[in-house]
C-alpha cells in the first residue's frame, strides 16, 4: 500500500472522512481547506468555496469515491438515525453511482432528510490512521502545548476548536457579549482580554479563526492573525445580537495541530 503522503489531497480528504465516519455532505468544502493548509498549487483563497465552485468538482469527487470503493478502501453508508451505527446500510452498484453524481449529496444542507457517510474498510491500515493529518512542515514546528500546560481560558478555546458546533462569539459563543455602551478604549481592553488565550494558538498555526455569516450555509471567511483584534471589536462580525447558532466568529484546529496532538 502506498504511503500516506503519496496520496493526493483529494484522496486524503475522503479517507480522513472514512476513518472518522464523516459525511459526504460538505466534503468538497473540506477539500478546499485541506488544499490551503497543505500549501498546494491552486489552493483556494482563505474563504469557503462557493456553491458553483463545489458543484464543478462533483464529477471528480464522484469518480474518486467510486475508485476508492472499487479498491476496497471505503464504503458509503446511509445513516439510519442521528448518529452512525455499525448496521447503517451500505450503498452500492447503480444506486451508489447515482447518489455520488448528485450535487445535493456533496453540498452541505441541514434540511436534507437523508444523510450519507463514508466508512473505512479493514484494508485501511494503522499507518494511514496514524499519518492521516500529516502535513509537510508539522515536524519542524514547536510542539503544541500539552493540556496540562493550559489554563482554563485556553482550554475553553481548545475545546471550542475541537467541537463542530463550537463558536467563540454570537448567541452560543464561549465569550461574553460586548456591551453596546463601551467607549473605544474599554472595548479594546475587553477584546484584548478575550483574545489573550487565542492569539498564541493562532500565531503558531494550531487554530484557524473564521467568520460565519449564516446558520444554514457552510460559508466562511478566514480571519488572519493580524486581523483578529479588529474582527473581534467589530459588532458586525461578532454578531452578539444574533439569535441563531452558527453566526459569528468560530475556530477550528488545523491539520498541523492534529498531526502533532
Amino acid at each position: 500500500m502506498h504511503s500516506w503522503d503519496s496520496l493526493t489531497v483529494a484522496e486524503q480528504t475522503l479517507l480522513r472522512a472514512a476513518m472518522s465516519g464523516g459525511s459526504l455532505a460538505g466534503r468538497i468544502q473540506v477539500y478546499g481547506t485541506a488544499l490551503r493548509w497543505a500549501g498546494a498549487v491552486g489552493a483556494p483563497p482563505p474563504r469557503s468555496w462557493t456553491e458553483d465552485e463545489q458543484r464543478a468538482l462533483v464529477p471528480a469527487f464522484a469518480a474518486l469515491t467510486l475508485d476508492l470503493a472499487e479498491r476496497g478502501l471505503v464504503t458509503v453508508r446511509r445513516l439510519r438515525g442521528s448518529f452512525q451505527a455499525e448496521d447503517d446500510p451500505a450503498v452500492a452498484g447503480p444506486e451508489l453511482r447515482d447518489l455520488l453524481g448528485r450535487p445535493s449529496t456533496w453540498l452541505w444542507n441541514p434540511r436534507l432528510p437523508d444523510r450519507y457517510r463514508l466508512a473505512a474498510t479493514e484494508a485501511v491500515g494503522e499507518d494511514w490512521r496514524r499519518d492521516r493529518y500529516a502535513v509537510p512542515d508539522a515536524a519542524a514546528r514547536p510542539a503544541p502545548p500539552a493540556w496540562e500546560e493550559l489554563d482554563q481560558d485556553q482550554r475553553d478555546v481548545m475545546i471550542c476548536a475541537m467541537e463542530a458546533s463550537g463558536m467563540l462569539t454570537g448567541p452560543f459563543g464561549i465569550w461574553a457579549d460586548l456591551p453596546d455602551d463601551l467607549d473605544e478604549s474599554d472595548r479594546a481592553g475587553r477584546v484584548d482580554a478575550q483574545l489573550a488565550p487565542l492569539l498564541p494558538l493562532v500565531r503558531d498555526g494550531w487554530i484557524e479563526v473564521r467568520y460565519r455569516p449564516a446558520p444554514d450555509r457552510d460559508e466562511f471567511t478566514v480571519i488572519p492573525f493580524e486581523g483578529l483584534r479588529g474582527a473581534f471589536a467589530d459588532p458586525a462580525l461578532r454578531r452578539d445580537d444574533a439569535d441563531d447558532w452558527g453566526i459569528g466568529l468560530t475556530c477550528v484546529h488545523t491539520h498541523a495541530y492534529l498531526a502533532l496532538r
